[in-house]
């Protein structure tokens, strides 16, 4: 019988003294995507995900007779900027291009990277007259919203007239076109050989308030598959929240983390082996995620579970609660 296991973490729980901040939205990113299929097959996978940093292992063999060459892509997460106007986003750096910090490594050599940076509308590629504007194409850091609402008004005009920008001109500058960015390099593959990649990031992840009714709510079973277990430990750790500060109204701060386990798996047949690290950094933290097995925790904060010949049927959806 196929069951749904909830990943319970919840281990003796303490008041926490971080409060949230505004809530902020998190955007799921994932793997490496070959761009064209091929003969590689992946051996194993070691992902490892915490609200605060993404690290995967690969190893990829090439078992046929020839040597394979193909382009290897790192996707990062569509932004919307009309949506991240008026709504924040979760945690990114200060870099309009790299907003997640990402890093690659081949056989222990960093890789140097080439980026592709795109605006599109509706389908429709607008780079040229976004950045002819003298805009980056993303603004959500480095002041972006700022230097568009610095732009003179014949610049906001010709935006505008393309169905770019929206607003008065005045007090709302709205930017339409959604940013597309993605990291790339050509990687070649020895015959019967095996090449082991390695990349890391920061992931985008949203924060916000979360009650002990929320644990109730749209959470439970769709997103985070909250078991009675999981939600007795939010219920005592919200009670003592509240305890310790009675005007607080008893909230935790959940950060959320996803990440895209189910890219263009273009590579030949399941992963051999695949290894699945969780950290939810505090002991006191309570974790939870929809997962298809086991989760064996391995320390005071990480949890584990290993599956072999594994085709993933979802993507990871986190949860941490402090």
């Amino acid at each position: 019988m196929r069951m749904m296991i909830c990943a319970l973490v919840a281990c003796a729980l303490a008041a926490a003294s971080a409060e949230a901040d505004d809530s902020s939205a998190a955007l799921g990113a994932g793997g490496i995507v070959f761009t064209r299929n091929t003969p590689v097959r992946m051996a194993a996978e070691d992902l490892s995900v915490s609200p605060k940093a993404v690290r995967i292992r690969f190893e990829f063999a090439n078992d046929s007779d020839k040597d394979v060459e193909t382009v290897v892509a790192f996707p990062l997460p569509d932004i919307d900027m009309a949506t991240f106007w008026n709504t924040p986003l979760g945690t990114v750096l200060n870099n309009p291009v790299n907003f997640v910090g990402f890093k690659a490594v081949v056989d222990g050599k960093p890789v140097p990277l080439s980026v592709e940076q795109r605006a599109f509308l509706k389908g429709k590629d607008v780079t040229t007259l976004v950045t002819g504007a003298g805009l980056p194409v993303n603004l959500i850091t480095d002041n972006g919203y700022q230097k568009l609402e610095a732009l003179s008004a014949d610049k906001y005009k010709r935006l505008m007239a393309a169905g770019v920008v929206q607003g008065d001109g005045k007090t709302e500058f709205v930017p339409q076109w959604t940013v597309q960015t993605k990291f790339y390099w050509t990687q070649r593959f020895p015959a019967h050989k095996a090449v082991v990649i390695e990349h890391s990031y920061q992931p985008v992840t949203g924060q916000s308030f979360f009650s002990a009714a929320d644990a109730k709510g749209p959470y439970d079973g769709v997103n985070y598959c909250f078991d009675a277990p999981t939600r007795a430990a939010i219920q005592a750790k919200a009670a003592e929240r509240k305890k310790a500060d009675p005007e607080g109204g008893g909230y935790l701060t959940a950060y959320q983390t996803d990440y895209i386990l189910k890219t263009a798996s273009n590579w030949n047949g399941p992963i051999g082996r695949f290894r699945l690290t969780l950290d939810k950094l505090k002991p006191d933290n309570v974790l939870s995620l929809c997962w298809d097995g086991v989760l064996k925790k391995t320390g005071p904060t990480t949890f584990e579970a290993v599956r072999t010949s594994f085709a993933p049927a979802r993507d990871i959806r986190l949860i941490v609660l402090q």
